[in-house]
């Protein structure tokens, strides 16, 4: 089975020597699509990696939207199997070996441990970054985009392949996090039920401790109780039961937990819900904490943002 590396780039040079060079070699395409790079970006890819560049400027309305040029990288890689990844992110040598081992199972797609760093520390999320490419997956969304709506409509089954690590270095800027929430606030009006735009703008303006500016968003997405977006909904019911233990809101962290229990339930066989290995254990301790009014102890966990 042949691997190939699908990436969309812009004015990257200063990460690509740390992400690609020591990898190159045992994959058997690198298809790149460049949004518009003026660091010479393209030409080193060309020149130095043998990849295949396509040129792709981006939508007019949102100049930071990448869905279309992530589903151009899908489109021009020829290969059986593509692994994603972005220039910001490392993969080791040995995890390809181990990524061409799992091409031999009968699974289609694979979710693949997400090692976040950030002002020194780090933190396991996970990414849907290995799959099939017959399997015709599609990005979608305008802010964090990913095919897993799209895998979900499919009925693909994806599982987690804990083995396989790729380390990303978040941006960790100010700038940056605001940039990307005033997106976010563009998009909602125009796709106000895609609630992974509703939750990811909730928990930015939470970590900014901006809390009554978090709440709406976080209160929409739970009551949404979308079997479309059940991971985004489940995270969304952790962060505010969390911020409601801060406030030391007893019953109100009990009413959340009680629907996010009974949801969870409800949507444990979704292959996303399935590959979240903190979820369910969270909810589970965060009732017995919260039964035995501990509610300080009532964290959530960390999420790339």
């Amino acid at each position: 089975m042949s691997i190939g590396i699908s990436m969309v780039v812009k004015n990257e040079m200063a990460n690509l020597s740390r992400c690609l060079p020591s990898i190159r070699a045992l994959v058997d395409e690198l298809v790149v699509v460049d949004t518009g790079s003026t660091d010479g970006t393209p030409e080193y890819l060309r020149d130095h990696l043998g990849a295949k560049v396509t040129m792709a400027a981006p939508p007019l309305e949102d100049p930071h939207a990448i869905t279309d040029a992530r589903n151009l990288s899908l489109a021009k890689n020829p290969c059986d199997w593509i692994l994603v990844l972005d220039a910001d992110e490392q993969i080791a040598p040995e995890a390809i070996q181990k990524i061409r081992d799992l091409t031999q199972d009968a699974r289609d797609a694979y979710f693949l441990v997400w090692r976040n760093s950030r002002d020194g520390t780090s933190f396991d999320d996970y990414k849907f970054a290995l799959f099939r490419r017959d399997l015709g997956l599609q990005y979608e969304g305008m802010v964090h985009c990913n095919p897993t709506q799209s895998a979900r409509r499919l009925g693909i089954d994806a599982s987690l392949a804990s083995e396989v690590v790729i380390n990303h270095s978040l941006d960790g800027s100010n700038e940056f996090r605001s940039a990307r929430a005033r997106r976010l606030e563009r998009h909602i009006p125009e796709a106000p039920t895609w609630w992974r735009y509703q939750w990811f703008l909730g928990y930015t303006y939470f970590k900014a401790s901006d809390y009554d500016r978090a709440i709406p968003l976080l209160r929409d997405t739970c009551n949404s109780l979308s079997k479309e977006f059940p991971v985004e909904c489940l995270n969304a019911h952790i962060v505010l039961t969390d911020l409601n233990a801060r406030k030391q809101m007893h019953d109100k962290c009990t009413r959340i937990m009680k629907q996010a229990s009974t949801f969870y339930d409800e949507v444990k066989s979704d292959f996303e819900v399935k590959a979240n290995r903190q979820m369910g254990p969270w909810i589970k301790n965060a009732v017995e904490l919260i039964n035995q009014n501990r509610l300080e102890e009532v964290r959530s966990y960390d999420f790339a943002y």
